[in-house]
């Protein structure tokens, strides 16, 4: 079994009172440990259901008391090199006054920030405050990426106009894509933290409830963010088929007035050029010459007709 220690909540100096006390601590578990249901069940004394729920393999943010803890499972932006931040990692947690169980897949920044700051005395000092602070770094990574899609659709709405068409639809493609995602787990993120701040637990105080209060209120910012940028990517995503439409009208018009100019024409050079008997000016020396120049001057006068028409 890998071997992990449980990380203590307040390392720093205590009080002679509070040193007596056992001190609230934080079981940091990942995909390498071994034995992850014994583990849960036998070291750490989870019950069954709660072990279950921390280790299902498809989650999506919520928040569910049980007893005088709950189960609270988190999104977070992944930081890791090479992956797309809205690929959002699962943090599930379990969470009561006396430790924190946290098991992930994958890495976290925030998880891994939090866990450097309190080996190193620094950080919350309860599991309440670690709660607070993991969501508040949670939200601080979600508002960045946000903003940086904020800043990208912008700038692909300053140069829509200029941008070929097969480039700027692959980006507002992109765009609405990373949105979906991320929107697809920030709104029930949100809707976690309000059922974490409704129930009443023993080792919740009533700051730390202001604190999430506050923290909830900027996730739903984040939401209404989502919603606007979405709206704008499909306002794009409207211009872009009106461009693409008036290209293919203009097109199709400039195809139907060459048409129209050059089917009178071909019907009179072609009516002209039947191989039979009677065709007029055939032994005229200056026939081919005639029949040219007045297929020319009909030509001038059709493009003049299809001009005062306002066609071209």
């Amino acid at each position: 079994m890998t071997d992990f220690a449980p990380i203590p909540f307040q390392s720093a100096v205590q009080s002679e009172n509070a040193a007596k006390q056992a001190l609230p601590v934080w079981y940091r578990l990942d995909a390498n440990t071994q034995d992850l249901q014994m583990v849960l069940h036998e070291t750490i004394g989870l019950d069954a259901l709660t072990t279950r729920a921390l280790t299902a393999e498809e989650t999506r943010p919520r928040c569910t008391p049980h007893g005088d803890g709950a189960l609270i499972i988190l999104r977070g932006i992944n930081t890791e090199p090479g992956a797309d931040p809205e690929d959002m990692v699962s943090l599930r947690i379990w969470v009561d006054g006396d430790r924190v169980v946290t098991y992930q897949y994958r890495r976290l920044g925030a998880a891994d920030d939090l866990a450097r700051e309190l080996s190193e005395g620094a950080g919350p000092k309860t599991p309440g405050d670690f709660l607070v602070v993991l969501a508040d770094r949670l939200t601080d990574r979600m508002q960045d990426v946000v903003d940086e899609i904020d800043a990208s659709l912008e700038a692909l709405e300053n140069a829509q106009s200029e941008k070929p068409v097969p480039e700027l639809r692959h980006a507002i493609t992109e765009h609405r894509r990373k949105l979906v995602v991320l929107r697809r787990f920030v709104a029930p993120q949100r809707d976690a933290l309000d059922v974490l701040v409704a129930e009443e637990f023993t080792w919740q105080t009533e700051i730390q409830e202001r604190r999430l209060k506050d923290v909830i209120d900027r996730v739903t910012r984040l939401v209404e963010q989502l919603d606007t940028l979405h709206l704008r990517a499909s306002i794009m995503q409207d211009f872009l088929s009106v461009r693409v439409t008036e290209r293919l009208n203009r097109t199709m018009l400039l195809l139907s007035v060459v048409a129209g100019v050059f089917l009178p024409l071909t019907f009179v050079s072609g009516l002209l050029g039947m191989n039979v008997g009677g065709i007029p000016g055939a032994s005229a020396p200056y026939g081919f010459l005639a029949i040219t120049g007045s297929l020319i001057l009909v030509g001038v006068v059709e493009f003049f007709v299809i001009w005062r028409l306002r066609l071209l």
